[in-house]
């Protein structure tokens, strides 16, 4: 692709989406194994068969519920980025943000929880980006990473094709030069 040339398309990382996905499927095991034998479990916090129990049940429909849009989302085959003239539209996560436009940044940070890396794009208009979700846990969720990061709209490096540092390079750089456009 040369300079200036539109679109700019990101693919999602199959690889990346495939070991999420086995993470997961081995945390939901280990909930699995919580919830069936927690008196089993005699050391420290794990002492506690209450505690156990749940865990195990925390583990099974957090980590159930991302093997689910793991697997989802290895189906999906549209980009997971586009960048172009007139915004940026997500589809990296199990509830994308969409088209968001230019005009509608007002900066483009970077988070990084439990090691995993995030662009945070801050928007004028969270609510927008929270509204446009389908259903109630996906409006939660989006909810969840505004509280936390300051924005609805969250791109992790682990879904994408791309290595993180160049993408937050190409983000910002778009951005800027979009921005004063």
């Amino acid at each position: 692709m040369k300079p200036g040339e539109y679109p700019i398309e990101i693919p999602l990382s199959k690889q990346k989406l495939v070991l999420l996905l086995i993470s997961a499927i081995a945390f939901v095991a280990i909930g699995i194994w919580f919830v069936s034998k927690p008196e089993s479990f005699r050391n420290g916090i794990l002492g506690n068969p209450t505690i156990v129990l749940s865990i195990g049940i925390l583990s099974i429909v957090v980590f159930g519920l991302a093997a689910f849009v793991m697997a989802k989302k290895l189906k999906d085959n549209a980009p997971g980025l586009i960048i172009d003239k007139t915004g940026i539209t997500d589809n990296s996560t199990g509830v994308p943000a969409g088209h968001i436009p230019w005009s509608d940044i007002k900066e483009i940070k970077t988070n990084k929880v439990f090691n995993q890396k995030f662009l945070v794009i801050m928007v004028n208009k969270p609510e927008t980006y929270i509204n446009r979700q389908g259903n109630d846990a996906a409006k939660k969720g989006v909810q969840a990473n505004y509280k936390i990061s300051g924005s609805p709209v969250n791109i992790p490096a682990s879904t994408l094709k791309y290595n993180f540092d160049e993408l937050e390079s190409l983000v910002k750089a778009e951005f800027k030069k979009h921005k004063t456009a």
